[in-house]
């Protein structure tokens, strides 16, 4: 009981002490600015911890503007967001998150929300944007950025993220998911990009990759002889990995089994009769268990699988690692063949086969 007394009465006489207290915050480029103790500690745990717990005289600032601390300390002292300047709202917004003030960080919040629904012009828009994107990559939180994409992913407003995706290869990753989203349903707009891409690469970049793995598959349906152009582009790639196989393979699969669910007027019906799913877990399986052509055969005949596209990457997998002869070729091609008509194997167009001849040279090459 005594020694919780003495702890009230210590921090009464601390409360006292830093009423009258003032605290040093050394800031850029100029002259060091006293502020009232009383006024950081007031709203933010951090600001106590470090003047109160830890009794520190001073903080270093130098890491902001001076404008931007001293509009952050009149923004303490008043308790309120004013309409600040578009360039210091950045460092405003960080200083928030950094010394945890809820009040002013929702304040931030309701502040980029506002400019978002008031754009006028690309100006506005280009702001706003590279706001919502620096705190997505430098704070890692997407909220300012799904209020962008909410916004403005149905404008068709293909000028804006073009003069991105013109240097699409070079972009950051976190910027790609983005700028698809934006794209919404002008798939050719990405498509177009993919194309340059490819050109420009011996492999699918980084970007390409991810672009593939979340482009938009029911929009893709209604470019399909865009996609099937892209895929011969790709098929030419001299330095395609299994990983990159992998998510082509995926993607199309997606892409078919939704248009055998629907009529899209696609003439070759037949060719895109793809029903199966796509179980990578099981994929990961018959990895393990098929090392040679006979073991292939063995699951077919199984039935571990009735689609041809999972017989295509077990088996670019299997060739990657030995050279089969002649005979074990030609009877796995006719064990191959009787299986596909005794299991009513689902078909595979001919660009992911050739998509396997630079898949296979490239991991002997890496072997």
């Amino acid at each position: 009981k005594q020694w919780y007394q003495r702890r009230v009465r210590a921090h009464k006489m601390t409360q006292a002490h830093l009423q009258e207290t003032t605290t040093v915050l050394i800031i850029r480029d100029n002259d060091p600015l006293c502020v009232e103790t009383k006024i950081l500690t007031a709203d933010s745990p951090v600001f106590r911890y470090i003047l109160e717990e830890c009794a520190f005289e001073e903080e270093d600032l130098t890491d902001f503007s001076s404008d931007a601390v001293g509009v952050f300390v009149t923004l303490l002292r008043d308790k309120k967001m004013v309409d600040i300047e578009d360039f210091l709202f950045r460092e405003i917004n960080k200083l928030a998150r950094a010394f945890k003030i809820n009040w002013l960080q929702l304040d931030c919040h309701n502040w980029i929300e506002r400019r978002i629904s008031d754009v006028s012009n690309e100006e506005e828009k280009t702001y706003v944007f590279d706001e919502c994107y620096y705190v997505l990559k430098r704070l890692e939180d997407e909220e300012y950025m799904k209020m962008f994409v909410e916004e403005f992913g149905n404008s068709n407003d293909i000028t804006f993220i073009s003069r991105f995706l013109d240097n699409f290869d070079n972009l950051d990753t976190t910027m790609v998911y983005p700028l698809l989203q934006l794209a919404g349903s002008n798939v050719e707009v990405i498509i177009d990009t993919l194309t340059r891409s490819v050109a420009n690469n011996p492999g699918l970049s980084r970007n390409a990759l991810l672009a593939l793995q979340h482009i938009d598959t029911w929009c893709l349906q209604s470019h399909w002889e865009r996609w099937s152009s892209l895929l011969d582009e790709i098929a030419e790639l001299p330095e395609l990995t299994m990983s990159d196989l992998k998510i082509i393979f995926k993607l199309h699969s997606t892409v078919s089994r939704q248009i055998s669910s629907r009529s899209v007027g696609i003439d070759d019906r037949q060719e895109l009769r793809q029903k199966v799913i796509f179980d990578m877990d099981k994929m990961q399986g018959m990895y393990y268990d098929c090392v040679t052509l006979e073991d292939i055969v063995t699951a077919l005949a199984a039935g571990r699988t009735r689609a041809i596209w999972e017989v295509l990457m077990i088996l670019c997998y299997v060739l990657s690692y030995y050279t089969p002869s002649q005979e074990e070729m030609g009877q796995f091609t006719s064990n191959l063949e009787r299986l596909c008509q005794e299991k009513q194997m689902q078909r595979v167009p001919w660009q992911l086969i050739d998509m396997m001849i630079p898949v296979l040279k490239h991991s002997k090459k890496d072997n």
